[in-house]
């Protein structure tokens, strides 16, 4: 595989403060495959209700969540964190009380 020299260089993004992208990453690839959509058209800041989830594909990204990062969640955890964002920030605030223990 070789990378062409005259690629255009990608603009670095920092998350904000508190935002973790490999958890934010790894929620919206599960989320766009339980919506049968590619990642790229999952906006972060969208309501996971505007894409038309329902009950169990958040059911089933709560299992995931629960199986991936060993953190027990409340199976609304997609209505009540209504956004990738929403869900990323309470993930990482729950691994930080995790962790801190």
């Amino acid at each position: 595989m070789s990378i062409a020299h005259d690629a255009p260089t990608a603009e670095v993004q920092h998350p904000p403060p508190g935002r973790t992208p490999d958890l934010e990453g790894w929620l919206t690839e599960r989320v766009a495959f339980h919506l049968h959509r590619s990642p790229r058209e999952i906006d972060p800041d969208t309501p996971l209700a505007d894409y038309g989830i329902d009950s169990v594909a958040a059911i089933s990204i709560c299992g995931e969540i629960e199986e991936h990062f060993r953190l027990a969640v409340a199976l609304t955890v997609a209505y009540d964190y209504p956004t990738v964002h929403a869900i990323g920030g309470h993930l990482a605030e729950l691994l930080r009380l995790r962790d801190a223990s």
